[in-house]
Order: C-alpha cells, then sequence, then structure tokens
C-alpha cells in the first residue's frame, strides 16, 4: 500500500477535517488510478467505445472507464479519435457558456484564446474541441520546455484542428510581444499531489519546501501573463494539487492584487462523483474597460520573422476542403482557416512557433524544371483533409498496427499511388502504393514504441 508523506496528510486534515481526509486518504492509497476518454467530435459522432464501458463526465464528449483498456493497441488512439484526460481536468468544459456568451458581446475580430502551460495537450484538444462553437476563434498552445513543447505538437497535430499555433515561449514574452487573449488558461506547474495514484514519483518527490516554491513559481508566471488578458477576459487557473497555498490563496492573491473577479472556484478530490485522480479550477474575469489595472501595462515588442517569408500558394491542391487558406514556406504548404489565418500569420512573427496551421503538401522538384506537390501525413488526420480525395482502403487492426509500427503492408486492391488508410471509418494513415508493396509514411517520431513504454507515458500525462 502507499505509503503518504505525514506533512500531506496533516495539511489535507486541516483543509478538509480529519474525517473527510481520512476519506480522501484512503482513495489514494487504497484503490486504482482512475482512467477517463474524451473523444474528438471532429473525427467522431459520440463517444465510440462500446468496449469501453463508463459513465459519464463532466464532458459531453467523456466517459470515466470501469478499468483502463490497452490504449497503445487501438489505431483509433493513434488517430486522434480520443484523447485519455483525467476525468475531473474535463471541467474545464464549463467555461464554454461564458466564452460563447464573450463572443455574442464582442462578435468582430479574432477570439484568440491562451493554453499556457499546456503539454501533453489534454486541456488543449478539448479546447480546440470547444471553439469549434466559437466562430473566428484562435488557440495558442504553449510550452515553455522543449522537450515537452514536442509531444504536445504531435497531440495537438493529430487532434486535427487547424485554428492552432503551438508555441515555446516563456509568459512573459507574451507580455513583451504586447498580446492580448479573450481567454488565458493557466494550468500551472504544482506539487502533483493529484498524480499521487498514477506517478510513485510525485510521492517521493513531495514536500513542504517543494509546494511552497510551486506557490511562489505559480505567482511569478501569473503576474508575468495578467497583463495580457483582455479587459472584460477571462482567465482558468487550476493546479492538480489539494493545498490551499497553491489554490485558495492564490485566487485570493489575484482578486485582492490584481481586481479580478472570482466567478467559481470548487477542488475535486479522488472518489468523488464523476472526478478522477484531483484538481483545482477556478475561473476568473478581468473588470470590463478601457483601463487595464495598474501593473499591468506590457512593452510591445515584435520579433524578427523566422528564416524565409510565407507566400499564398496558388496552385490547385485538391486533397485541401474549402473554407482554408494556403501559404507556402520552403518546399512546405499549409493550410489555414480563412477566418484566422491573416492573425495567425502575425503571430507567427511575434512567438517562437513550433507548429501552426496544418502541414498539408511538400513541393518536390522534378526532372525538367518542374515541380510536384504531393500530399503530406498530417493532412490526413486534419479538418483540413478534403475527404474522398485521395483513394480510401479500410484496414483491419492488426494492419493498422503493423503500418503504426512503419512495418511493410500490402495493398492489393487499392489503386496505385497516394492512398488513406482508415480503422473504424476514422482516417490515420498514408502510402504511397506501389502495387507489390507501399512506401509507408509515416514520420519516424510517431512510429509506434514498446506497448510498455507507451502505456506508462500515457498513464503520467493524463492531467
Amino acid at each position: 500500500m502507499m505509503v503518504l508523506p505525514e506533512a500531506f496528510t496533516r495539511q489535507l486534515a486541516c483543509s478538509l477535517g480529519p474525517e473527510r481526509a481520512e476519506e480522501v486518504i484512503s482513495y489514494i492509497t487504497g484503490s486504482p488510478a482512475s482512467v477517463a476518454v474524451r473523444a474528438n467530435p471532429l473525427k467522431t459522432s459520440s463517444v465510440p467505445f462500446g468496449s469501453m464501458p463508463g459513465s459519464s463526465t463532466f464532458s459531453r464528449w467523456g466517459r470515466l472507464l470501469y478499468e483502463r483498456p490497452d490504449f497503445v493497441l487501438d489505431p483509433l488512439f493513434h488517430a486522434g479519435a480520443y484523447y485519455v484526460q483525467d476525468a475531473s481536468s474535463m471541467y474545464l468544459e464549463c467555461i464554454l457558456p461564458v466564452m460563447a456568451r464573450m463572443r455574442e458581446e464582442r462578435p468582430e475580430g479574432v477570439f484568440s484564446v491562451l493554453d499556457l502551460c499546456a503539454a501533453p495537450g489534454g486541456k488543449s484538444t478539448h479546447l480546440l474541441s470547444m471553439l469549434r462553437e466559437i466562430p473566428g476563434s484562435v488557440l495558442v498552445s504553449n510550452e515553455v520546455i522543449r522537450s515537452r513543447a514536442a509531444v504536445l505538437c504531435e497531440n495537438i497535430s493529430k487532434w486535427g484542428e487547424a485554428n492552432v499555433l503551438v508555441t515555446s515561449d516563456d509568459a512573459a514574452d507574451f507580455q513583451a510581444a504586447g498580446l492580448s487573449f479573450d481567454v488565458i488558461v493557466a494550468d500551472v506547474p504544482c506539487s502533483g499531489e493529484g498524480m499521487f495514484r498514477k506517478d510513485p514519483d510525485a510521492v517521493a518527490q513531495w514536500s513542504e519546501d517543494n509546494v511552497r516554491l510551486c506557490a511562489a513559481r505559480q505567482r511569478r508566471i501569473l503576474s508575468d501573463i495578467l497583463p495580457c488578458l483582455r479587459p472584460g477576459g477571462l482567465l482558468v487557473y487550476s493546479t492538480c494539487t489539494f493545498n490551499p497555498a497553491e489554490d485558495e490563496d492564490n485566487t485570493s492573491w489575484l482578486v485582492s492584487e490584481y481586481g479580478l473577479e472570482l466567478i467559481e472556484q470548487r477542488h475535486f478530490y479522488p472518489g468523488d462523483p464523476g472526478a478522477g485522480e484531483g484538481f483545482f479550477f477556478s475561473a476568473l474575469r478581468l473588470p470590463g474597460g478601457t483601463d487595464v489595472p495598474a501593473g499591468m501595462s506590457g512593452r510591445k515588442r515584435h520579433r524578427p520573422a523566422g528564416t524565409g517569408q510565407c507566400q499564398p500558394f496558388r496552385e490547385p491542391v485538391p486533397w485541401v476542403g474549402d473554407g482554408f487558406r494556403l501559404y507556402r514556406r520552403g518546399a512546405q504548404v499549409r493550410a489555414f482557416p480563412e477566418a484566422v489565418a491573416h492573425r495567425m500569420l502575425e503571430l507567427e512573427t511575434q512567438l517562437r512557433v513550433m507548429m501552426s496551421g496544418v502541414a498539408v503538401a511538400e513541393v518536390m522538384e522534378a526532372r525538367g524544371g518542374k515541380s510536384v506537390v504531393l500530399p503530406q501525413y498530417s493532412l490526413i488526420q486534419s479538418a483540413a483533409y478534403r475527404c474522398g480525395s485521395l483513394p480510401e482502403t479500410g484496414v483491419s487492426a492488426d494492419t493498422a498496427l503493423e503500418y503504426l509500427r512503419r512495418g511493410n503492408i500490402v495493398l492489393p486492391d487499392t489503386p496505385a499511388g497516394y492512398a488513406v488508410l482508415t480503422y473504424s471509418g476514422v482516417p490515420f494513415g498514408l502510402v504511397k502504393n506501389l502495387g507489390s508493396r507501399c512506401n509507408n509514411l509515416l514520420p519516424p517520431s510517431l512510429r509506434l514504441r514498446t506497448a510498455a513504454a507507451l502505456t506508462r507515458q500515457t498513464k503520467i500525462s493524463e492531467q
């Protein structure tokens, strides 16, 4: 049985009272970690998991499962048809009605959302699903640690939405660039008390000193990013901890120091109905008006544009659906939603962008000085893909997994040339069919690794 730090149990008893604290501790130490999934509305109309029985969550797309399937052996997991996420974190969806009202109050311009500490991508993919109901919206999904940002890029890419940029900036960089957002989600680094059942290292690393360090770092992050919250804008501050220092004390500080209005605040603990591992959620509103509170004015700065300017790409790309603008930088052609393309290109000049829009094609030089436009893997998992524009072939789970291992597959009944592989109707693979064999066009970085390594990575990345 897991042994929790004595200082942690003492702190929990002070916060909740001895009886309630003992109840929570018994769930943490005596029951297995929860598991939940959230479907991708771009790719599925509902949670398509008949083999995954469970109960409802705080998201219309979510399900809290009764037992943990082997996700890494499910092609739909790799196709971005769903995301494995803690059930408590899905409470983020409660802000969607607020966002919709904000859009109605200010229908002009681009509705911009920042997910400040986004890796591995749970809240960003959730926000992208929510923003499907907010016209003219853009998400900036940010992760300052480059190695984690690479994982974020993979998860955002397979989720498939095109109105998103993945960046790797410090919170202060957004202020220095003079940027402003309608909504900022700050799911900040914390002491990880809500990860105890999933990650033994979280228990070993917990200390009162680390709680104090995290609380101070959280205030530094919030101070750096608050100048970027538009008057009337919404701040979501959340952690996966239970202690007041990182939770209620920080929201009280936001109210007293910056004049934010607290809209909602609540804790979720292991064992609570519909909850998972534990979560603290708060939503705060910056009062409207044109004046920014004292201490919240930022300097405006633009970064130099990246190497090679984006140019409109006017050649036909038959695999891209309507409603997108195409731009080329170097050999790569990317698609951006028409309504927000200009704003997304502006943001590219102001932030450290790792990915934006959808890479849909590559321009290759052919013999005789002609150029050839070739489809890219990320196209077929995205909203930009025009379904049916390439031959599509449904395959079995075994064939899908062989493809995901970057193995050799044969498609004798599929026309020669580029083709899309589907599993349960969801596109997940791109090949060039040569007849006797196929060139597997899965990027090497996405190759299916050992099941054990992927299972552990999935378990500790579900917040």
